[in-house]
């Protein structure tokens, strides 16, 4: 050691003894402060390297030296006196530490006030160096925490004349902390005023300077969010305040706090009224400080949460006016969603354990949470989203310390009831705007929606309605969490109560919000008792009753019509959602309910607006899942029997309200064929409505697509799945005629002669006719004429079919269309599956129906667009008429060709025309191209299903053999080969001579 000590002596005497002449010599102005810049760094150099072998000894000799630089001060630049208090600090640390004497220490904090601030008499940290005054306030940092500071007095008393060098201290620390020119020196000030308040323990003495370290703290902190001061200057600040307040008002018998801080034993010298006035100051300046509640770093909040929880334990006698500022500002920093879940776990765990270490202090959190129960429908009223979150967290978390204290909280129901619907309703009016805007009566493809129900068996979680998802998303979880912890407390089942009662009387929003309610506390309940269910056979009898009042009134809703609209559609939406869950509760027990729930849900299914329509088909989803069913295809087959009566008590009421047509359509959409032979009745109902309400067009087309849907799911069953024996294939082409050559004549004569020569053997004896028995006859055969009967599915579209020709005059186009459609596709379907006998004489009374929108029409010119629609559904019809149709339509084919060839010259005329204006690429894509398509197809499936005369013949090449060939039209081709080749072939050669004439 005494190696290391001389080893160190030799490298400092050389950079000590040039500094010390460098400096004597730059009093007298013989030598530059470059030079003393120069000596600095070698000594700083040295002294890094010789620093774990400095002693108290070696370091005042290198400080004689650095005394010189020091006294020339004023004069030198920042940067020589920067250097020399690096040099200090490594005296400080590693030399002196605990041996410094005080007069040395006296001049030594003297001198680093002065760098670090100015004079005594004149304070001004701007005008000094912020580098200079940032490594002063660390020597002084480190002269604190180094030494045990007897140059100040002893331990527990500070000398009397020592306090004006403490004040000085002080006041030069407090002006780097408010003033500091940059934010490293501020904080090296907060430091050095740390490390001055631990070394004091003298309380008389801390409390001259108390004031004026509570007040410049104070100024500092609450301007922090606003001036965005660097959170670690906050931090040390809170800490620093933390530290004071201990030591001046807390008491040694008081709790300890977590972090390592020694209380101070009670003074003699302080009296009730200085505490009093001082309690009351302070109260003041932690109102002012508790806004950092809200910083966005933890670190802030974990000092702010250390300093009010040393208020409420050390501090907790003299600063009892401030109990509930604190109580209040710890739940809410125990309830930030920002924190880390073991950080806010284990703070919240610290107030427990003081809530139950002092009674008062729950009294305090129980008037905070009255307060803001209050201040929730004030808040939630205002466009502050942040404040709405805060406020709910904050309820939350006063709720969860509440119930940990197992205490009785019933005086709170009215209060909290209020409150949450009077927030809820309030959120609902802001977010009405938007939500109906999103929602507007456009609807949806019923087949769309059908299909996402039957297919998509996730589909089971609703949408919000009465919120704004977007924007008031933040508002939504935070009603949810608080929902849920009102769930866990004792307040759930008095809430329930009342929120239920309440539901019954309640109108508008005021009513819906109440739902909303009633629905999150249910559905956390219900997750609660599938937990405990699986160890216990039993549901929660408090709740059981209530869920029933809030399922009976939800029903309620949805028994009104649909299309009223003095019933929200929002507050409908909120009926099915608890329908759902009601369902979800009692899973296949809920399969009784259907009988009043399953009509309900498919009339919303048809309604015009989007929204409601998508829950109803969410709502389908999770009750069929709730009950047991694959799809909601089979929920609505297993229980049609429930919807065919629901319906037909409505029909034969003649209730002409749309709902019920609705219904139906989606009963057949969703069933299919299965659900046909069911519908007899049904459709008698229809047919009477129509006979008696054919003036109101609407209505006519609302059933007709009901019938329309039950004609195209019959068509789309496959032939085995119809109750019919007689199916037939698809209908044959006709082949071209081809004239017996010599060999087949010579062929079919001698199958003739061998039908014609006599038998080899004689023929065996005619068996006898047994003898009737009386008891048991023989049943006649069938005759060969009499066709077998037709199935239930094919007996009522064949009526459908019929009946459907007789609303054909209708003036209304749409309806027309709709009626073309349905014969288009009840034809195949009667074609193919009921004989022959019985389906042409059905034809030949169609015809009539079906073939004069067609024929008649070529007599109107010009064509008008608004009738081309109806145009292309007859043109369709009748095609499908003559392909089923055959030859049996032939003799009516030729009657009726001269309109269809007038018919197709003013089609293509008109599409030549518009695609001379608009192009073959747009004009292909409109109306009259596709009007024109469906003559030539028409007349196609004419030669090659039914036939035509040689009279027509012409006229068939006139139509198919212009612009059709030409464009090279598929199945035209084809089509003319098959009829008559050779003329096909004349057709060829002489529009190549033409193209050939004209190129020469």
């Amino acid at each position: 050691m005494e190696d290391g000590r001389v080893k160190a002596f030799r490298m400092l005497k050389p950079p000590c003894v040039e500094l010390s002449q460098e400096a004597l010599r730059y009093k007298v102005n013989k030598t530059t402060a470059k030079e003393l810049l120069r000596c600095l760094e070698r000594l700083r150099a040295v002294l890094q390297v010789v620093a774990p072998s400095l002693d108290p000894k070696l370091a005042d000799y290198a400080f004689f030296p650095l005394s010189h630089i020091f006294s020339e001060s004023q004069k030198l630049p920042s940067r020589v006196l920067e250097l020399a208090l690096h040099c200090l600090r490594v005296l400080i640390r590693q030399g002196w530490q605990d041996h410094l004497s005080s007069e040395l220490g006296k001049q030594l904090l003297v001198l680093l006030a002065f760098l670090s601030g100015g004079s005594a008499t004149d304070t001004k940290s701007k005008d000094v160096d912020e580098d200079v005054g940032t490594i002063a306030f660390d020597c002084t940092t480190s002269l604190l925490q180094s030494s045990a500071a007897p140059f100040l007095g002893t331990r527990d008393s500070l000398e009397p004349e020592n306090i004006p060098l403490l004040g000085h201290t002080v006041t030069v620390m407090l002006d780097g902390i408010s003033s500091g020119p940059a934010a490293k020196v501020r904080l090296a000030a907060c430091s050095s005023l740390n490390a001055l308040v631990a070394r004091i323990h003298d309380r008389e003495a801390l409390q001259n300077v108390f004031p004026g370290i509570v007040s410049c703290l104070t100024r500092v902190l609450s301007s922090g969010i606003r001036s965005r001061e660097p959170y670690r200057i906050l931090e040390t600040c809170i800490y620093n305040l933390e530290q004071v307040l201990c030591k001046v008002v807390g008491r040694s018998d008081s709790l300890s706090v977590q972090k390592p801080l020694k209380a101070a034993p009670d003074a003699k010298n302080t009296g009730k009224s200085w505490l009093d006035t001082t309690a009351s100051q302070v109260k003041m300046a932690l109102s002012s400080i508790v806004v950092l509640r809200y910083h966005d770093r933890q670190e802030v909040l974990d000092a702010l949460f250390s300093l009010c929880f040393s208020a409420l334990t050390i501090c907790r006698s003299a600063l009892a006016e401030c109990a509930p500022l604190m109580v209040e500002t710890l739940t809410t920093l125990s309830s930030h969603s920002s924190q880390e879940s073991s950080s806010q776990h284990g703070q919240q765990l610290q107030l427990q354990q003081l809530l139950a270490s002092d009674p008062n202090l729950v009294d305090n959190l129980k008037e905070a949470l009255h307060e803001s129960i209050v201040a929730l429908p004030r808040v939630a009223g205002a466009n502050d989203e942040t404040k709405r979150r805060r406020l709910i967290e904050q309820l939350s978390t006063a709720l969860r310390l509440l119930t940990a204290q197992h205490l009785d909280l019933k005086v709170l129901n009215g209060p909290t009831v209020s409150a949450l619907v009077s927030c809820v309703s309030t959120a609902v009016q802001a977010s009405s705007t938007s939500t109906i805007s999103s929602v507007a009566d456009g609807s949806a493809d019923v087949g769309r929606i059908l299909q996402s129900a039957i297919s998509s068996a996730e589909q089971r979680k609703f949408v919000p309605i009465i919120f704004d998802p977007t924007s008031q998303a933040g508002l939504i979880a935070g009603l949810q969490s608080l929902v849920r912890q009102l769930q866990d407390s004792a307040l759930s089942a008095g809430i329930l109560r009342r929120l239920t009662i309440w539901l019954q009387t309640a109108a508008g929003l005021e009513q819906m919000g109440i739902l909303w309610l009633v629905l999150q506390m249910f559905e956390n309940s219900s997750i609660a008792n599938q937990t405990t269910d699986q160890w216990l056979d039993k549901h929660d009898d408090e709740f059981d009753p209530l869920r029933e009042e809030a399922y009976s009134f939800a029903l309620e809703i949805l028994g009104q019509s649909a299309y009223d609209d003095s019933v929200d559609w929002r507050l409908q939406a909120l009926s099915l959602e608890m329908v759902a869950q009601q369902a979800s509760f009692q899973a296949k027990d809920f399969r009784p309910e259907l009988v009043d729930t399953l009509y309900p849900i498919l009339e919303r299914m048809g309604s015009s607006n989007a929204a409601l329509q998508q829950h109803a088909v969410t709502c389908l989803s999770i009750v069929s899942n709730a009950c047991g069913y694959q799809s909601a295809s089979e929920l609505v087959t297993e229980n049609a029997d429930y919807l065919v009566n629901a319906v037909a008590l409505k029909l034969n009421g003649f209730d002409i309200s749309p709902q019920a047509s609705q219904v139906m359509l989606m009963m057949v959409r969703l069933c299919g064929s299965a659900l046909i032979p069911y519908l007899d009745d049904l459709i008698e109902s229809i047919f009477a409505i129509l006979a008696d309400y054919h003036g109101y067009p609407r209505l006519v087309e609302a059933l007709f697509e009901v019938l329309n849907a039950v004609v195209e799911e019959a068509g789309k069953s496959s032939p085995h799945s119809i109750e019919s024996e007689n199916t037939k294939t698809a209908p044959k082409r006709r082949q071209p005629y081809n004239p017996p050559t010599i060999t087949d004549l010579i062929s079919r004569l001698r199958s003739m002669d061998s039908k014609s020569s006599p038998p080899s053997s004689p023929p065996s004896p005619l068996p006898t006719e047994p003898e009737p028995d009386p008891e048991n006859p023989i049943p006649p055969p069938p005759t060969a004429d009499e066709p077998p009967p037709l199935s239930k599915t094919h007996s009522l579209i064949r009526t459908i079919t019929l009946q459907t020709t007789h609303h054909l005059s209708t003036p209304s186009a749409p309806l027309r269309r709709l009626l073309l459609n349905l014969l288009t596709s009840s034809l195949p379907t009667l074609a193919t599956q009921t004989p022959t006998d019985t389906f042409l004489p059905l034809l030949a009374t169609l015809w009539p129906h079906i073939a004069n929108p067609v024929f008649s029409t070529s007599a109107s010119s010009p064509l008008k667009s608004n009738d081309l629609p109806t145009l292309l559904a007859a043109l369709t019809t009748l095609t499908t008429a003559c392909k089923y149709g055959g030859s049996f339509l032939l003799s009516r084919i030729e009657d009726g060709f001269p309109a269809v060839h007038t018919l197709h010259q003013s089609l293509e005329r008109a599409y030549l025309q518009e695609e001379k204006q608009l192009g073959r690429s747009r004009a292909s894509r409109s109306m009259k191209f596709r009007c024109w398509d469906a003559c030539v197809e028409l007349v196609v499936v004419m030669v090659e299903y039914v036939g035509v005369t040689r009279e027509m013949e012409d006229g068939v090449f006139d139509i198919l053999g212009g612009l059709p060939l030409k464009r090279g039209r598929v199945g035209v081709r084809e089509c003319l080969e098959g009829l008559n080749a050779d003329s096909l072939w004349l057709l060829d050669e002489g529009r190549r001579a033409k193209t050939q004439e004209g190129e020469g």
